[in-house]
């Protein structure tokens, strides 16, 4: 998909939380609740682990509301990994995994391909980039995945010959708006696999995250830490948590 100007994230959130010492080969859980720029309840969720030399991304929209609009799309995910002497992985991204969709606002939307590979890595692939951020600008959060081109968090951002537009955004329930109208578009999670991480463990990963939704202009937060943030006039309300889980 080609890029469209004016186009960037539309809700992008951060926090800062207590940092907890999980467990070893546990998983690190970040969930927000926010209301996006077109006034939708939204529920995401993302899940880290590492094991060994690998780390599993796992990206979740559960609004339980059917999305409505680009807004509404969980678009690009930011995280970070650093140790004590403040030494970053250095992550090689190996796959990404879900299942798009065709979106039909008359009718039910359609399955198209399952386990459908979201790994984009040439000009023109219109799905999941992963890209090392500079730490001094927004999003301030070391690596990110995204599909949105994010024009708004440059230089952070997805901007490019690779993604761009809304594809392969991640929505909730069945498309009845003409805006989502015959777009392909992941329900359900998708699972992002990247190796480089041998000597971390998820007590390295860091306490701040932020989840982009959609496109630009309806709203946008810029990713500060919590109670520094400074809300824009279209500003979601927020409620984030971080919490650890032992693994299977």
């Amino acid at each position: 998909m080609r890029g469209h100007p004016g186009m960037g994230v539309g809700v992008c959130l951060l926090v800062s939380t207590l940092l907890l010492v999980p467990p070893a080969r546990a998983t690190i859980i970040f969930t927000a609740n926010a209301v996006s720029g077109i006034g939708s309840p939204l529920s995401l969720e993302a899940d880290l682990t590492i094991s060994g030399n690998s780390l599993t991304l796992v990206l979740k929209n559960n609004s339980v509301d059917p999305s409505q609009g680009p807004n509404d799309l969980l678009g690009s995910f930011y995280f970070d990994i650093v140790n004590g002497a403040s030494v970053r992985p250095t992550l090689t991204y190996q796959s990404a995994v879900g299942d798009v969709w065709l979106t039909n606002k008359n009718g039910p939307d359609t399955l198209q391909t399952a386990n459908a590979n979201l790994k984009a890595v040439a000009a023109g692939d219109n799905t999941w980039q992963f890209k090392v951020m500079n730490t001094a600008f927004n999003p301030f959060l070391g690596f990110g995945v995204g599909t949105v081109g994010n024009m708004n968090l440059a230089p952070n951002n997805f901007m490019g010959n690779i993604v761009d537009g809304f594809d392969y955004g991640i929505y909730t329930g069945d498309v009845t708006t003409s805006n989502l109208d015959g777009k392909l578009l992941v329900k359900g999670p998708i699972t992002y696999t990247f190796t480089g991480v041998s000597g971390f463990t998820e007590a390295d990963i860091a306490n701040k995250f932020a989840f982009g939704m959609g496109t630009a202009p309806d709203s946008l937060i810029t990713p500060e830490p919590i109670g520094l943030s400074t809300l824009t006039a279209l500003a979601p309300l927020i409620l984030v948590q971080r919490r650890r889980a032992k693994s299977a």
